[in-house]
């Protein structure tokens, strides 16, 4: 069982919120810094650009599978059509 942790913070004037310290420190935050708040399908996620950055990154990276290269299939799929029509 995955066990969250919960936070409850208080809207100020002009929509502010203030993020808790622990919480900053674990996003790698500091005083100026962008924050990312992402809808997801149950809700909101807050998360920061580097976090955010190596989650995509992650998800890019190779799961064994032949690399595909694209530019390769997408020219020869074009020589292919230029030589039925006699281009």
């Amino acid at each position: 069982m995955t066990v969250m942790l919960s936070y409850h913070l208080k809207l100020q004037a002009q929509g502010r919120l203030v993020v808790p310290t622990d919480v900053r420190a674990e996003l790698g935050l500091k005083e100026g810094d962008e924050v990312i708040l992402l809808k997801e399908s149950n809700g909101y996620r807050l998360t920061s650009r580097s976090l955010l950055a190596a989650a995509l990154l992650g998800s890019l990276q190779k799961t064994g599978a032949p690399e595909l290269d694209l530019t390769a299939e997408l020219l020869s799929d074009r020589q292919a059509e230029a030589a039925q029509k006699g281009w």
